[in-house]
């Protein structure tokens, strides 16, 4: 009886060893779905938007520095201790007025003897012309005399303008270099004299961006949490060979002056403006021989259709055609459609 108590467990546990490795085998037997199976049936997961009107700002933005409508720095001529500086920072000018003054007894000029030169010049320019008048003398003895008197001008002129510096342009002395009893050298700064009722500001556009700008263009300047309105007046027609750019020059009102040389500002310039524009991700663009796709999603299928693109600012793309208003774009998950793909749209 024992015996066959043994026998019966050991069949039943062999029974269920056979049963449970049958069942493992039928398991492992299921075949594995591929994710492109899975995506076939359900669909591939992507985020779609739709398309609306939006408006379409694109700006050029530029670094400058301020300057004078008219705006000049002289440098010396001499090498010289200065002797009177007549002008502060802020004291408006006269063109032609004496700013600075140097000594006249500089040995390598010879100021003082070319005075006397020119004086005894015009003296003898004097008594000869005395005497053409009155038929004692030639031409030709006169004009000799005139022109030995308009050389002792020139040279007592010259010599003039280097030790008594003038303002070249009416204005303000908007900046000093030195001061009385400073020595400086041939070519030192001295002063900058500016008119700075307008003011001036200076930059360099490439080929590419030159296109968008044109004479009488509006131009703005943000500083200190006010806007400053100006206009461009001045658009290069040759490319400077250094810069590799075009110069354009703007102006700016400046009545209040709060504005100042040397300031350092940003310039912007509206370009274009759509108030109706169609703007997509630019991730949304797909590239297929040298033409632009995007997927619309046609219920929950994926359409594949081409597009003609626009301006762009940034990642966004305007786009000129192939796309209509209510149209569901897909923005996500766009590498791994094609043309019919079902999609599983995700909200």
């Amino acid at each position: 009886m024992l015996k066959k108590f043994a026998f019966m467990s050991l069949f039943f546990t062999a029974f269920l060893m056979i049963f449970g490795l049958q069942s493992c085998s039928e398991k492992k037997a299921e075949p594995v779905k591929s994710m492109e199976q899975i995506q076939k049936e359900e669909g591939i997961p992507v985020k779609i938007t739709e398309i609306k009107y939006q408006e379409l700002s694109l700006d050029l933005k530029y670094l400058s520095t301020l300057e004078g409508y008219r705006q000049a720095t002289v440098g010396s001529m001499v090498g010289d201790k200065v002797e009177k500086f007549t002008a502060k920072v802020g004291t408006s000018v006269k063109e032609g007025q004496i700013v600075v003054e140097f000594p006249k007894n500089n040995p390598a000029l010879q100021f003082e003897q070319a005075k006397i030169g020119l004086e005894n010049s015009k003296k003898m320019y004097d008594r000869m012309k005395a005497l053409l008048e009155g038929g004692e003398t030639s031409q030709q003895n006169f004009d000799n005399v005139e022109t030995q008197y308009l050389v002792a001008k020139r040279n007592f002129e010259s010599l003039k303008q280097l030790l008594f510096v003038e303002a070249p342009i009416s204005g303000l002395i908007v900046e000093k270099f030195t001061e009385e009893g400073h020595k400086v050298k041939i070519g030192d700064k001295l002063f900058t004299v500016a008119q700075i009722d307008r003011m001036k500001a200076v930059f360099w556009v490439s080929d590419e961006e030159l296109q968008y700008i044109k004479n009488g263009m509006p131009v703005s300047i943000t500083k200190n949490d006010k806007v400053f309105n100006g206009r461009i007046t001045e658009v290069a027609l040759a490319q400077d060979m250094m810069k590799k750019a075009f110069k354009i020059v703007a102006e700016f009102p400046n009545s209040g002056r709060n504005l100042l040389v040397g300031m350092t500002v940003d310039l912007t310039m509206n370009y274009y403006k759509n108030p109706q524009a169609i703007v997509i991700p630019r991730s949304a663009i797909v590239y297929k021989d040298n033409k632009s796709f995007v997927y619309v999603a046609n219920g929950n299928i994926a359409k594949l259709t081409e597009v003609k693109l626009g301006k762009s600012q940034g990642e966004m793309v305007e786009i000129y055609s192939g796309l209509n208003i209510g149209d569901k774009l897909i923005y996500q998950g766009v590498s791994l459609l094609n043309d019919g793909s079902k999609l599983l749209i995700e909200q």
